[in-house]
């Protein structure tokens, strides 16, 4: 996983010196451009606190958002400073919470698979509906991850549409494919997560299942 800080610091010097070397622009042509995911092709994750004021009025509060994306192991994944602020809050016995996916502006229920000691150092989450038939029914098409990635250095980035994305927002190559995620680290800065780096976190939540296994007794045990 690379910083963003170096990233945008030589997209911005890359700049200044194709303008002064034509043949620094040819090398920065070689490498892989990529934009930030339609609008379309992204979900969000919300955190809401439910509050019951004292005439008995359940008030909600948004504590946390993020961009996210379907995946095939994760109906959702999103970053991990969401989880964060709802394990902060878990044991607050005045307060409720409620996570949500968002879906062409509709929320669902949702939950954060737990897959052992998250961030796992990759500032990622697995989030799924809270119910195996809306999984089924919202039929969401999943965004593929890079098939030959060849990491976060070598990918060309605008600073302008970097400025313009929400932390979760994945960056896609030209075929369509997520190359990188924006994602905050523990210090607040930004960086890219590589399709590397999401594969490593999709091994690890594939071993996690997202429902309870429903197993079938024998018909004599009944």
């Amino acid at each position: 996983m690379k910083s963003l800080g170096p990233v945008v610091v030589v997209s911005v010097l890359g700049l200044l010196l194709v303008v002064s070397n034509p043949a620094h622009g040819h090398a920065q042509e070689s490498k892989s451009v990529v934009h930030p995911a339609p609008a379309s092709h992204v979900i969000t994750v919300t955190l809401t606190e439910l509050h019951r004021t004292k005439h008995g009025k359940e008030t909600e509060v948004l504590i946390a958002q993020a961009a996210g994306f379907p995946n095939d192991t994760c109906d959702a994944i999103t970053t991990f400073d969401v989880v964060k602020k709802y394990e902060a809050r878990q044991n607050w016995s005045n307060v409720r919470q409620r996570v949500d996916i968002v879906v062409d502006g509709t929320p669902y229920p949702a939950k954060f698979r737990d897959v052992g000691y998250y961030p796992l150092g990759l500032n990622l989450a697995c989030i799924d509906f809270d119910s195996p038939v809306l999984h089924a029914q919202l039929k969401i098409t999943p965004l593929p991850l890079d098939r030959d990635p060849s990491g976060v250095s070598s990918l060309s980035y605008d600073d302008k549409e970097i400025a313009k994305s929400d932390p979760g927002t994945p960056f896609l190559n030209k075929e369509g494919e997520i190359s990188s995620v924006l994602v905050p680290t523990e210090d607040g800065r930004l960086e890219f997560a590589s399709a590397d780096d999401i594969r490593a976190f999709l091994k690890v939540a594939a071993d996690v299942a997202p429902w309870p296994t429903l197993v079938s007794r024998p018909s004599s045990s009944i």
